[in-house]
């Protein structure tokens, strides 16, 4: 049995809920704080509620990264929130894999019509040169999402090279 070890920090991008949620909390908390000032004190209580729900549901998670890290046929996801909070996430046995793609090949046209619950660890960017998205079927019920440089990619096909394409 060889033993490899790959490990991959990204980045995730933030999408447009995020930036709403951003701005609509800050918004909800001014406009509290003027109606307190201008109507009625107790809407001093939903500035309050709205700074505490800002800080709950958006700021705790403004950045977002994953590490992957790869051993022995196992892949491990770590998410990282504000380059503070690290929580595994998932772990994958990648010899119950069934496939391992780039999003765009045609190895996956036979896998799209299946009923599936997605998990995207992805960029959510598009492809760059040293990242490239990776779609993975996992046990047949889990279509995974990837972003993988071509060193994690190249040492998870050493581990399983028939379920591993590269086009």
């Amino acid at each position: 049995m060889t033993n490899s070890y790959q490990e991959l920090l990204i980045k995730q991008e933030s999408n447009n809920l995020n930036r709403f949620l951003e701005f609509g909390m800050i918004g909800l908390s001014i406009l509290s704080v003027v109606s307190t000032i201008f109507i009625h004190w107790l809407f001093l209580i939903g500035a309050v509620l709205c700074a505490i729900l800002s800080y709950v549901v958006y700021f705790r998670r403004r950045t977002v990264e994953f590490a992957f890290t790869y051993l022995d046929k196992e892949l491990r996801v770590d998410r990282i929130f504000n380059q503070i909070r690290r929580k595994q996430v998932d772990v994958f046995d990648l010899n119950k894999a069934e496939i391992i793609a780039p999003a765009d090949s045609y190895h996956l046209d036979n896998y799209k019509k299946r009923q599936t619950t997605d998990s995207n660890y992805s960029t959510n960017a598009p492809d760059t040169d040293e990242l490239k998205t990776y779609i993975m079927y996992y046990e047949g019920k889990r279509k995974v999402y990837f972003s993988f440089n071509e060193d994690m990619i190249q040492a998870i096909r050493t581990g399983i090279p028939s379920k591993t394409k590269l086009q």
